[in-house]
């Protein structure tokens, strides 16, 4: 209607200034539009790109800011991410979805106390966003909150009850509770969820051998491991695992052998210079032994009697 009018008064006038607005108008609708592309394909530089191009024009378009906040969430940058959504504030008051990647910004800066206050305030505005009362649930356990965590993975799961990631962390908060039994039967339930996933996770699997070697029950947590494995070809925690399976079963060959893969995956960790010297020590492989406790205090910065070889 507006450039219909505007389209009236340029005949009148006898130019085509309204054939360039509406070219211009298009232009940066296409912008806008390649961006929210880029998005959906995972291009997060080249949507952040259109959208400053985009606003640059368009600076007052609230939604576009919201979305460039977002982009740079996904693109790992939360200072700037935090920035904009700021910007975008002024113009138009957030929503739920808005205020969950705010907490998850502060996540990624590691600033937790924050992270909690914004995903409060998401639910306060969404209380039916199962992936909010997720994301909840980890900061609360990140900060050692169990039972408040426990409540925000279990209202999760009545959200969305298929949700595997749900019901691992739930085994998670579980055995911070102490409650173990019960952290086993979550981990079980959430590596059944997944059976058929097309992209399923190690975690559960990963996390139910761990507590069950805890406990000295053996039998399937090579099986375990081996899935966990399959999905996480190159991941340390699960060599790690390896490790104390094989170190329970006497087998010190096989521990040394995952151990030494694990140690040049991560060679920064010292609990697994550590776990390896243990094993070298075990071996009688003393010299060896004293390297890698020398190689975890060095790492850890604590000195220990245990970590001497006898």
């Amino acid at each position: 209607m507006v450039c219909t009018l505007f389209f009236i008064l340029v005949i009148k006038a006898g130019t085509t200034i309204c054939a360039a607005r509406t070219g211009f108008d298009v232009a940066a609708a296409n912008n806008l539009a390649q961006a929210k592309a880029s998005l959906d394909q995972g291009q997060y530089a080249n949507a952040e790109k259109q959208l400053h191009k985009y606003l640059s024009d368009h600076p007052l378009d609230a939604e576009a800011k919201y979305l460039l906040a977002f982009v740079l969430f996904r693109e790992n940058k939360p200072a700037d991410s935090l920035k904009e959504y700021t910007e975008a504030a002024r113009q138009r008051a957030p929503h739920a979805a808005d205020l969950k990647t705010v907490a998850l910004d502060y996540v990624l800066l590691d600033d937790y106390a924050d992270a909690n206050h914004w995903i409060h305030s998401s639910l306060s505005i969404d209380a039916n966003d199962a992936d909010a009362w997720y994301e909840e649930g980890r900061i609360e356990y990140t900060l050692n909150y169990f039972e408040p965590a426990l409540e925000a993975f279990q209202r999760a799961l009545q959200l969305d009850p298929a949700s595997a990631k749900a019901e691992n962390n739930l085994g998670l908060t579980f055995e911070g509770l102490n409650r173990v039994d019960d952290a086993i039967s979550a981990y079980r339930k959430a590596v059944a969820m997944q059976a058929a996933s097309n992209h399923p996770s190690e975690q559960p699997l990963l996390n139910l051998a761990r507590v069950l070697i805890d406990r000295n029950q053996l039998d399937e947590c090579q099986q375990l491991l081996q899935q966990a494995q399959q999905i996480a070809p190159h991941d340390w925690k699960i060599l790690a695992q390896f490790g104390r399976l094989y170190t329970e079963k006497g087998d010190l060959s096989a521990a040394r052998n995952v151990l030494e893969q694990a140690v040049t995956i991560e060679p920064q960790r010292g609990a697994l210079h550590f776990q390896l010297g243990q094993v070298y020590k075990k071996s009688g492989e003393f010299e060896k032994a004293k390297t890698e406790f020398a190689t975890t205090e060095k790492l850890m910065g604590t000195t220990s009697s245990s970590t001497s070889p006898k």
